[in-house]
């Protein structure tokens, strides 16, 4: 794939987490090539010497675009760090401080530091992470001493363009990659955020909220002061189904209940699974009674009228809901309990009804 095919296939698809990363990875590469080039003329004519080193560097980077190509990320990462630390030693001990290839260290401390937020794409020991970003800092200090407090470093003197314009260039350069980083790492953290958000709100095996979720929901409209109607909706005779056919066909029907549920939520409905085969309805607070009783009973009538084919068995189930109204000003377990009454009587006088 060609380079700006690569681009926009990753551009396309990222909000995958490792095409983003992916992406970044490439531009960045991207990003050194062109400043390879730009070196490599301006070098030509001003010091043979780095004009050398930054070709063979441009060499080494090429090399890296293609592990990269072939899936070696970490080797790829490695060699980029590796090459970027001696080019920035050689271009300030050959051309001076005050052209400021010193600067790219800010940069690559914190690229360093990448495996932490990405430990699934790059597995670097820790251990390694930190004599990388220690042997950095010092470095910084012996460029320094060597240029400013010695006389082992002469420079060059320019004649395209001034030492204040290259240093400039690589300010840049270490600023935009510092940057990237910390847009990088506040975004990785947010999605993580998300991930743990997620895992902690949402029912493993029906992907839909969980309890704790659905608590959660409640207790915001609570604190709106919203009142709305919801739904316990309960599988009629559901351990039969796990006695008579296994748990794991108990599984697969609680998640064709939710799957049905999660189409509710296209109506500004919330569900989610209370516990064991018992669903939490909630209703948007701007739908009246009618419309969600209604959207409740096509949930029933779709069951009564389907078999569900399970390991070439056709299963029968139906289901039974108690609807009750939710008061802001009474506790979340009150207003629990009166859907939940009402499910009791659902199933008292035969079940497969909606009672509310």
């Amino acid at each position: 794939m060609n380079p700006i095919s690569r681009i926009i296939y990753l551009w396309k698809n990222k909000k995958i987490r490792e095409k983003k990363m992916s992406l970044m990875i490439y531009i960045c590469l991207y990003i050194i090539l062109l400043v390879d080039f730009f070196y490599g003329y301006f070098f030509y004519f001003e010091s043979k010497t780095m004009f050398i080193v930054d070709m063979v560097c441009l060499a080494i980077n090429i090399f890296v675009y293609v592990l990269y190509e072939l899936n070696k990320k970490k080797e790829g990462i490695m060699l980029l760090i590796s090459e970027l630390f001696v080019f920035l030693i050689l271009g300030t001990l050959l051309t001076g401080w005050n052209y400021g290839f010193q600067q790219y260290i800010y940069g690559m401390i914190c690229v360093i530091f990448l495996p932490f937020y990405v430990p699934d794409d790059f597995k670097v020991n820790k251990h390694i992470i930190f004599a990388f970003g220690f042997s950095f800092i010092i470095t910084y200090y012996v460029l320094d001493y060597i240029c400013n407090y010695t006389s082992l470093v002469t420079g060059i003197e320019s004649t395209i363009l001034t030492a204040k314009t290259i240093y400039a260039v690589n300010s840049m350069i270490s600023i935009c990659a510092v940057s990237a980083f910390c847009g990088i790492a506040t975004k990785l953290s947010t999605e993580d955020k998300k991930k743990l958000r997620r895992k902690a709100d949402y029912d493993e095996l029906t992907k839909i909220y969980n309890r704790y979720g659905l608590h959660e929901l409640l207790e915001e409209l609570k604190n709106d002061k919203k009142s709305t109607n919801i739904a316990i909706i309960d599988i009629d005779f559901f351990k039969k189904v796990n006695d008579n056919y296994g748990h794991n066909v108990g599984d697969y029907v609680l998640k064709i209940i939710a799957s049905k549920l999660k189409e509710l939520t296209s109506h500004s409905i919330s569900v989610g699974r209370w516990g064991g085969e018992e669903f939490l309805v909630i209703a948007d607070p701007s739908m009246n009674k009618g419309e969600f009783r209604n959207y409740l009973e096509e949930l029933r009538l779709y069951f009564e009228k389907k078999y569900l084919k399970v390991d070439n068995k056709r299963i029968k189930i139906t289901v039974s809901g108690g609807i009750g109204k939710f008061n802001p000003r009474a506790s979340i377990e009150s207003n629990i309990k009166g859907a939940d009454d009402n499910l009791y009587k659902a199933k008292e006088t035969g079940r497969n009804k909606i009672v509310g």
